[in-house]
């Protein structure tokens, strides 16, 4: 391992990532440090990227360990997974690390606040105790890495959006999948328990805890962190109004006129009217994306409590520029015509 005269070896993954790529960004520079990022991909950009599948492909020879820390932060975030590629991606990513990692290698996993599923721990193996299998495979991760990794912490955060100061992400997913159906009209309604908070985190907070992680001298002993903005978070309704307004704003500013912000409903109202009436009268397309936000339901019927250890403050104030952001990368999308919904069989 490294000693005291030389820098202390650490490797990201999923650098290119909404987390890894603001992760590696807030280590680069940072003295006494070595980094290195891996990626699916690579990058065209940072020479410091390295091009690695995981758990695909060999250790490339300039990964060869030890390393002092690897941050683990390389997911498929997406919750419609079936059980096997979520697996793939989430968990057997791991067990492809165990080769870079020594009995002294400090390993910081980054999870996700709903690991803990419907049980309210990671222990379970059964996907029937967690909302989707996302949170099943990063329960499995956990659970998986724990084993393997003597020095060990684990970070859950909740939905992450973009940096405080100016909404920077490398990539969208989450808050952004409704936010995207907003603007392409293919949102009608989001359906949210009353007071139900939506919990972000803005990711420049999430790397900067991850980063003093890294850097902290008693950080790996399998302690877990977990973030959430509770009673601070913003109401589904109110998060719903910001992105809508923000839009908006941002459309007027190039000519375009305003989108209606979708109907936040009950999830009854959602489940004993809207959806049966969806299946029925709107089309193939129209059904796909409600399927795609049937998956966010868990998530807004109800406010999830968690144990939090870090509290995540004035994310409402957050979100505008999260928005602008996006706006900016996907100008065509953001700019399009509203267009209303109608029943298939009368358009």
């Amino acid at each position: 391992m490294a000693s005291s005269m030389s820098a202390r070896r650490v490797l990201v993954t999923g650098a290119t990532g909404l987390v890894g790529f603001e992760v590696l960004d807030q280590l680069r520079g940072r003295p006494g440090l070595a980094v290195r990022g891996v990626s699916r991909r690579g990058s065209t950009t940072h020479r410091d990227v390295v091009r690695w599948h995981i758990g695909a492909e060999p250790v490339p020879d300039e990964l060869a360990g030890p390393w002092d820390v690897i941050v683990n932060t390389a997911a498929d975030v997406r919750w419609s997974l079936p059980v096997a590629e979520s697996y793939r991606a989430n968990v057997a990513t791991v067990d492809a690390l165990a080769p870079l990692v020594s009995p002294d290698t400090h390993v910081v996993q980054v999870s996700t606040a709903y690991a803990a599923g419907h049980r309210g721990d990671v222990l379970s193996t059964d996907p029937a105790d967690y909302r989707n299998a996302y949170e099943w495979s990063k329960a499995h991760a956990e659970r998986l890495a724990s084993e393997l990794f003597p020095r060990l912490t684990v970070v859950r955060p909740p939905l992450i959006i973009g940096r405080r100061r100016d909404g920077r992400a490398a990539r969208f997913s989450g808050m952004y999948t409704i936010l995207r159906g907003i603007a392409t009209s293919t949102v009608p309604a989001i359906a949210a328990g009353d007071g139900a908070r939506f919990d972000l985190t803005p990711v420049d907070d999430l790397a900067r805890i991850v980063v003093d992680a890294v850097l902290s001298p008693e950080a790996h002993d399998g302690r877990v962190y977990v973030l959430a903005g509770g009673e601070d978070a913003p109401e589904v309704s109110d998060a719903v109004d910001i992105m809508v307004a923000t839009l908006n704003e941002w459309r007027a500013a190039r000519g375009r006129g305003p989108i209606t912000s979708p109907r936040v409903i009950s999830p009854e109202r959602w489940n004993r009217f809207f959806l049966p009436f969806s299946r029925q009268h709107l089309s193939r397309r129209q059904n796909d994306m409600i399927d795609l936000l049937s998956v966010f339901e868990p998530y807004t019927e109800s406010t999830i409590s968690l144990d939090r250890t870090h509290h995540i403050r004035d994310v409402r104030n957050c979100i505008p520029a999260a928005v602008r952001y996006w706006a900016d990368v996907n100008p065509r999308l953001a700019a399009m015509e509203p267009v209303a919904w109608r029943s298939a069989t009368t358009a």
